[in-house]
């Protein structure tokens, strides 16, 4: 039977995995990965992948670089009982990876709880990290400090290597007549010096080699002959020593072996999942849904194997209902490649992988079992026919209800009559199977037969018959033409020449078949432009919609600030005006007031009209009635009438005229007591906690001068001449807002406070003269 991963090209998505990973073992998970049909795994990986996806785009890469296979060193040491220093490297690698996965994630681990349950796994190795850097250096050699008999050793060969050195360079001196060369060299690591062969005699010591010529031989004198075996003894203990700490090393490896390899299972599988996950997000890759039914529904899906400048997407749809699909239309028209579209997609997504398309929702299928390509045998003698025949048997043999079948050109290799037979009845078998299957066919027999159906439905691969060039856009729900006498004509045959033999040999029922379907094709392509335009259009409409909406929305907004501004200017012009009534209800309250200041006062507010809001009531308004004047915070009582105005009497004894239209009528005042008298009462309310003083040192700028223009309405309120305000020195911040509101205040005087009352630390205000 034909590998689907074979055929699908799986290998070339796991090529492009095998590039974005870091490690050995995660090379090694995706070389081995294959779908799976348990959809709590499958739900599981995708999730993961879901996952790593967001934490990727919002926190980038993993602390990962490179992590060996450890298991393969492990079995290493249980063999030999020794790692190198470049095994143990990789240890401590890992060790010090895993460190950096835990504080990468400390901060995230509510976000991402299926990745944390990975980093929740990683074991405390800290002891092991400390002993293999205590004698691994980075240059991958033993430390000096491994042990104090190795620092001890290394100390004496230094020492002989060093009068080894003095004595070498004394004897080239004193021998230097006798030499072909002024360097000493090391032959099997003793220094000898390059004597000439003649003199050889002249040099006490032993001969180690002779040169290619013969005119030079390398002697050890017999003054270094002991410092270079006493050398060469201390090198094998250093090497003793070097084994002996390895070996202790490896035996505390293995100690902690299990937690050794679960750390490096758990960088290997999130270098796995970050690799799928880096993947998805260079191409633009979504995550598919997961259906509990038996479907594949992909939006806008697109094979990933196909440049994406020049890969058409297209939506392909199957499920229980409508099981099989027919797809039919010209050769090269994209038959085989929406195939392995859908093949590909559905083991990706059970591969746990993300998939090109705009959004997806697929159930599980157990196996996918297709028959794509050339199926011609030389080993078992079969032809390409007997090839498909063999395969596709083999798979009817096997393929269940939760199968995914795939078979391109079925039926074609043998003669056309026979093979549309043929053809039929494998797609009545797989009917039965109740499989889900795409197959594509020429074969008119099998688009009538698609139509009588309810379980199978037919789609095409769409022509432009203007150009006559494929679109290679999937058309579902309706069959498509071959195409075949358009495009021989194209490519040179004669088209008279066709028309008569088609006439001669072509039958009537395969013709009008033919006729009908041509026609359908035709309407199926006005109905897609009409749909086109509509789309267009309806686009526009949104567009103009969505246009206008913003446009009522900036108006209204407008209006609310406009409203919002007009009710601020109005509530400043009341406040205003109240306050100059009140100046005046308390002047004319004072018992030594003169005629002539009570006049002037009566004019003042008269001219107050010219400063009034347009307040209308519209009220009847009738001689005697008790009226209030809200945007002048005063009432009294109407004793005339004159057109449109009248006169009223406050309980002051001030009169004026006003229009009617401004006044409310109100209750008759109980025990007749005077607005005043409200006015005191309401004031006392308020400004009993009123001191002469207001600390706002600590507070924050805008915090303070809410409570420094609070206080000002206050004091102003209980008329208050002088207060001051305690702001202290600091950085000045507080002093300065205090100065630049009390600038905006009308009237308002305002100086530091002398030496007696705070200096520049306070800021005395007076409020009236």
């Amino acid at each position: 039977m034909i590998d689907a991963y074979k055929s699908l090209e799986f290998d070339a998505i796991k090529s492009f995995l095998l590039e974005l990973s870091k490690t050995e073992k995660g090379k090694e998970l995706i070389l081995s990965l294959k779908m799976s049909s348990n959809k709590d795994k499958v739900k599981k990986n995708i999730d993961e992948l879901d996952e790593m996806m967001n934490f990727i785009s919002r926190y980038g890469s993993l602390p990962i670089q490179q992590s060996a296979y450890i298991e393969r060193l492990i079995d290493i040491a249980k063999k030999s009982a020794l790692l190198t220093p470049n095994d143990l490297n990789h240890v401590l690698s890992d060790i010090e990876t895993s460190d950096k996965l835990l504080q990468t994630f400390n901060s995230h681990s509510e976000a991402f709880p299926l990745l944390s349950s990975y980093f929740n796994d990683i074991q405390d190795l800290s002891s092991l990290k400390k002993s293999i850097k205590r004698c691994i250096t980075p240059s991958l050699t033993v430390s000096d400090n491994a042990s104090p008999e190795l620092k001890e050793i290394r100390a004496k060969i230094k020492t002989l290597e060093t009068r080894l050195n003095s004595k070498v360079a004394s004897l080239a001196f004193n021998y230097g007549s006798y030499l072909s060369d002024s360097n000493v060299t090391i032959r099997d690591g003793h220094f000898v010096l390059p004597v000439k062969t003649s003199m050889k005699s002249k040099v006490l010591g032993l001969v180690y080699d002779v040169s290619d010529s013969g005119n030079t031989t390398f002697i050890e004198p017999l003054e270094i002959v002991q410092l270079n075996n006493d050398i060469t003894s201390y090198k094998l203990l250093e090497n003793e020593e070097i084994r002996k700490i390895l070996k202790e090393l490896t035996a505390l490896v293995l100690l902690q072996e299990n937690e050794v390899v679960k750390n490096n299972n758990i960088i290997a599988t999130l270098d796995f999942i970050f690799a799928e996950a880096t993947y998805a997000l260079n191409n633009d890759y979504k995550v598919a849904s997961l259906s509990d039914k038996q479907e594949i529904d992909l939006v806008e899906a697109k094979h990933p194997l196909i440049d994406k400048n020049k890969v058409v997407s297209n939506d392909y749809h199957l499920d229980e209902d409508k099981r099989i699909v027919i797809i039919s239309g010209p050769n090269a028209g994209g038959k085989t490649v929406s195939i392995k579209t859908v093949g590909l997609l559905t083991m990706m997504n059970q591969c746990g992988l993300a998939l090109p398309v705009k959004e997806a929702k697929l159930g599980i299928v157990n196996n996918i079992y297709l028959d794509i390509g050339d199926s011609q045998s030389l080993s078992d003698n079969l032809s390409t026919f007997s090839g498909h025949m063999k395969n596709i048997s083999d798979l009817l043999n096997v393929t269940g209800g939760k199968d995914l079948v795939l078979i391109d050109e079925l039926g074609t290799g043998t003669d056309p009559k026979e093979g549309e037979i043929i053809g039929l009845t494998i797609v009545k078998e797989i009917e039965k199977k109740h499989s889900l299957a795409m197959i594509s066919s020429h074969y008119s027999l099998l688009k009538e037969y698609a139509y009588s159906s309810e379980h199978i439905e037919n789609a095409s691969m769409l022509f432009d018959e203007d150009k006559l060039l494929p679109t290679y856009r999937y058309k579902y729900q309706a069959p498509g033409k071959s195409y075949g006498f358009e495009v021989a004509v194209r490519y040179g045959i004669n088209k008279d020449a066709l028309k008569e033999t088609k006439e001669e040999f072509s039958s009537k029922d395969n013709d009008d078949f033919e006729t009908l379907l041509s026609k359908l094709q035709k309407q199926i392509d006005e109905n897609e432009r009409l749909k086109r335009d509509l789309e267009a259009k309806q686009d526009n409409l949104d567009k103009k919609e969505k246009s206008l909406l913003n446009s009522e929305s900036a108006l209204l907004n407008r209006k609310e600030h406009l409203l919002d501004e007009v009710r601020n200017e109005k509530e400043q012009i009341l406040s205003d005006l109240s306050k100059e009534v009140n100046d005046i209800i308390k002047a004319l309250s004072n018992g030594d007031l003169k005629l002539h200041e009570a006049i002037e006062l009566k004019k003042k507010v008269e001219n107050l009209k010219e400063e009034e809001p347009e307040i209308e009531f519209n009220e009847e308004v009738k001689l005697g009635d008790y009226v209030s004047v809200p945007h002048l915070n005063i009432e009294g009582k109407v004793d005339r009438l004159k057109s449109n105005k009248a006169h009223i009497v406050t309980n002051e004894g001030l009169g004026f005229d006003i229009e009617i239209s401004k006044l409310h009528v109100i209750d008759k005042p109980k025990n007749n007591v005077s607005v005043k008298s409200k006015q005191k009462n309401y004031e006392d309310k308020i400004n009993t906690s009123v001191g002469l003083e207001l600390n706002i040192i600590g507070m924050h700028r805008d915090e303070a001068k809410d409570a420094l223009i609070k206080y000002l309405d206050s004091c102003k309120v209980k008329n208050l001449k002088q207060v001051r305000i305690i702001h202290g020195f600091g950085s000045g911040v507080l002093r300065k807002m205090v100065h630049e509101y009390l600038d905006t205040l009308k009237g308002v005087k305002y100086r530091l406070g002398d030496i007696n009352e705070g200096g520049g630390g306070a800021t005395v205000v007076i409020l009236h003269d």
